[in-house]
């Protein structure tokens, strides 16, 4: 049995009266991509907030190498070694990019190494190192998603979740930022990924989850729901995609 580095059971989460998650249960084995995938309103982006601890479960439980989250701060769940790319970058625009990326070491075991992650950063987004001087906010769509991802890279995670990653993107960068997700895990990143491009989010993941209403309707390894019919029909369009023998 492959070893869980993430296990959410049992999710229950309500914004007052509305509730958004019902009984959601996941995993993300070690070397993983894990992919979210669903319409608007399905809970993908609740569930990475209740993990990071920006929003508190009403039930159930969430493991980190076998710890308990759930009554953490999001500080101290950082500290263990998860970070969240926001959907919409969330970058401090008026400062450069240096020092934004300085920003993502800022925690105490990331500090040490910053050297080694700043070069590890402008190897893997050459862009940032020659904008290093220039403000966030005057950064291009597709740069400032760059930015995004490699601030979360400097604090050295051992998860990195990421909401909506290609949200606003022309199809070229699309497919930039994916090969970057999948250059990531290459190097041994773990990554859960929360994506309505269901196409490409499909195609580069280990195991996907589907969510509709709050709840996961179906799950499957990648290549297995994107030859789905009732998942290309739902979220894609188009037909099953015959798979070669």
């Amino acid at each position: 049995m492959a070893n869980q580095l993430l296990e959410v059971k049992g999710l229950a989460v309500s914004y007052g009266d509305v509730h958004a998650l019902w009984d959601v249960s996941l995993q993300v084995e070690e070397e993983a991509i894990v992919a979210l995938v669903g319409a608007n309103g399905a809970g993908k982006t609740t569930i990475l907030k209740t993990i990071s601890g920006l929003v508190r479960a009403r039930k159930g439980e969430i493991l980190f190498e076998g710890k308990p989250l759930n009554h953490l701060r999001p500080q101290e769940i950082v500290d263990m070694g998860i970070t969240h790319v926001p959907e919409g970058r969330r970058l401090f625009a008026s400062l450069t990019v240096l020092e934004n990326l300085k920003i993502g070491a800022y925690i105490p075991r990331a500090r040490p190494f910053f050297a080694e992650s700043l070069e590890r950063v402008y190897s893997l987004f050459p862009v940032l190192q020659n904008r290093k001087n220039q403000r966030a906010g005057t950064l291009s769509g597709g740069e400032q998603q760059m930015l995004a991802i490699a601030r979360a890279i400097m604090a050295r995670p051992k998860l990195i979740m990421l909401d909506e990653p290609s949200l606003g993107l022309s199809p070229i960068l699309v497919k930039t930022i994916f090969q970057l997700i999948a250059t990531l895990n290459e190097q041994k990143a773990r990554i859960l990924l929360v994506e309505q491009n269901v196409n490409q989010a499909l195609k580069i993941a280990h195991h996907a989850y589907v969510l509709k209403t709050g709840k996961v309707v179906m799950s499957g390894r990648g290549e297995d729901l994107l030859a789905n019919e009732e998942i290309r029909k739902a979220y894609i369009g188009g037909m099953a995609v015959k798979r070669k023998k």
